[in-house]
């Protein structure tokens, strides 16, 4: 059992998913700056597979739920009954003997339990998405659940469109994959698509520019994909090899699949048939993996400041907080990176999204100071490669992370990595940047931002009159700073 903490003006809040495939539990910690994840935790219940053709919830499955609910209940001793909301979802709603249910968890769970409605589901898995991944513009997303799949579409925080339908994987594999087989996957595909038929018409006529999945499923459909070497984004490609490979019974008993259990593997041929309806019938390209699902959404709806427009920049607010960053050391590095960026970023192909990163990484390039002076750069890329980062996706955290680790000391371009979605030319120009904008800023006072251009990739700094002879010290630490991005192999050159 694990025991929480917060401060007074702090609160533990937990929130519980009891759904169809599996009971979820995630606690967290308000701070005034946002939402910290301090626990999550999952058991396999399997609820759908309890639940009769006469939609009664058989008394196995209900005693799988009970003893899940009486673990989690355990767990959850420091968290207060009132910031404890437990949500029920697809099975409950359909069982008929979903009052008994809630009845006998009363006397194992202390915390109230809503069966919340398939629009509510999708409401909050659309706020889960939208406060966790950042999204430009209008987009849709779906959660393949074990019972049921739930659609949303909209722009920031406010959906134009939710829509639940009953159609979920463990259901599925129970009526379509007794036998898995070609014939299993057309079967599930069509059952897929007469249920889509009612609202597909209506979110294609949403526009949308990006399309994300939720949960289990699309984590596991990923996943394989990505392990079959079509990388972490599902397509139809991706799928196709995803069902061909599920078809023979002794690969869906493998071990060795990254993000990919035997038990996930059950019902993983229903949950591909179902994505597969679904590009097909939505004309989906291509969709992402979102890690979020509906329990962030339940927690991001318990506090009203929890509403800011970007939560990447409550992430980097909390950090510079809780490592105790200078705040005015931090600005101005901050507002020298800015000042390079927006004189470079035409000529060096950089956009929005590359600045966002530039100023998060000068907000946070002295996270490593708290641990230790000696190598504070490395200390601080280990926190922010480590520590779950709400609102960064894995490349912009590794971006992140690299921009503090090389933003002083040798540049050592040997440990760039490769990411999937940021070219390493990117990164670079953004490291060079970030790079002067702290050297100019090493004496925290007051500091000239000088002119700058490029030619190719030579940087050019062109500093006004008497601007470099006035101050001789951050005139040394940029003939510093000039020879080490030379051994680097990159000129730069001050005037």
């Amino acid at each position: 059992m694990n025991d929480f903490e917060a401060s007074a003006e702090e609160r533990l809040v937990a929130a519980v998913d009891l759904g169809s495939n599996s009971f979820h539990v995630t606690v967290a910690r308000l701070t005034p700056s946002g939402l910290q994840v301090l626990m999550r935790d999952r058991e396999r219940v399997r609820l759908a597979s309890g639940l009769a053709d006469d939609d009664v919830l058989s008394e196995e499955a209900i005693q799988r739920g009970l003893d899940a609910l009486s673990r989690f209940d355990a767990r959850l001793q420091s968290v207060a009954t009132e910031d404890i909301r437990a949500v029920a979802t697809h099975t409950l709603r359909e069982a008929a003997n979903s009052d008994a249910f809630l009845e006998r968890a009363s006397s194992v769970f202390r915390a109230p339990i809503e069966i919340i409605s398939g629009p509510e589901e999708a409401r909050l898995i659309f706020h889960a998405v939208a406060h966790t991944q950042p999204v430009d513009g209008p987009f849709l997303v779906f959660d393949i659940g074990g019972g049921s799949t739930e659609f949303a579409v909209g722009e920031q925080y406010t959906p134009s469109f939710l829509s639940s339908r009953s159609l979920g994987c463990v259901t599925y594999t129970q009526h379509f994959m007794q036998t898995v087989n070609k014939s299993a996957f057309n079967k599930a595909s069509i059952a897929t698509r007469r249920a889509l038929e009612p609202i597909a018409g209506r979110i294609r006529a949403v526009p949308f520019a990006t399309a994300l999945a939720t949960s289990g499923t699309a984590k596991g459909v990923s996943a394989l994909g990505s392990h079959l070497g079509f990388g972490p984004v599902i397509t139809a490609d991706s799928v196709a090899a995803c069902q061909k490979f599920l078809s023979k019974s002794s690969n869906r008993n493998l071990t060795n699949i990254p993000d990919v259990s035997v038990e996930r593997m059950q019902v993983l041929p229903a949950g591909v048939a179902i994505m597969q309806a679904i590009l097909d019938e939505l004309e989906l390209k291509q969709v992402v993996f979102a890690d979020s699902a509906l329990r962030e959404g339940v927690l991001y709806t318990m506090d009203d400041r929890l509403k800011a427009d970007d939560i990447r920049e409550r992430t980097a607010v909390d950090l510079m907080a809780r490592y105790g960053i200078d705040k005015e050391q931090a600005a101005r590095v901050k507002e020298s990176a800015e000042h390079l960026f927006m004189q470079l970023k035409d000529e060096w192909s950089l956009n929005e999204e590359d600045r966002h990163l530039l100023v998060w990484a000068a907000m946070l390039h002295e996270t490593g100071l708290q641990i230790s002076y000696s190598g504070f750069h490395r200390h601080g890329a280990y926190v922010l490669a480590n520590t779950p980062l709400p609102g960064f996706n894995r490349d912009q955290q590794a971006v992140l992370s690299t921009l503090v680790r090389l933003h002083r000391k040798r540049l050592d371009l040997s440990s760039l990595p490769s990411l999937l979605y940021f070219e390493k030319k990117r990164l670079l120009r953004l490291i060079r940047i970030l790079r002067i904008a702290a050297t100019l800023r090493l004496g925290r006072h007051t500091a000239p931002d000088p002119r700058c251009s490029v030619k190719g990739d030579r940087l050019i700094l062109d500093f006004q009159g008497t601007q470099l002879s006035d101050d001789p010290v951050m005139a040394l630490d940029l003939d510093e700073e000039v020879r080490r991005q030379s051994e680097a192999g990159l000129v730069t050159e001050i005037r």
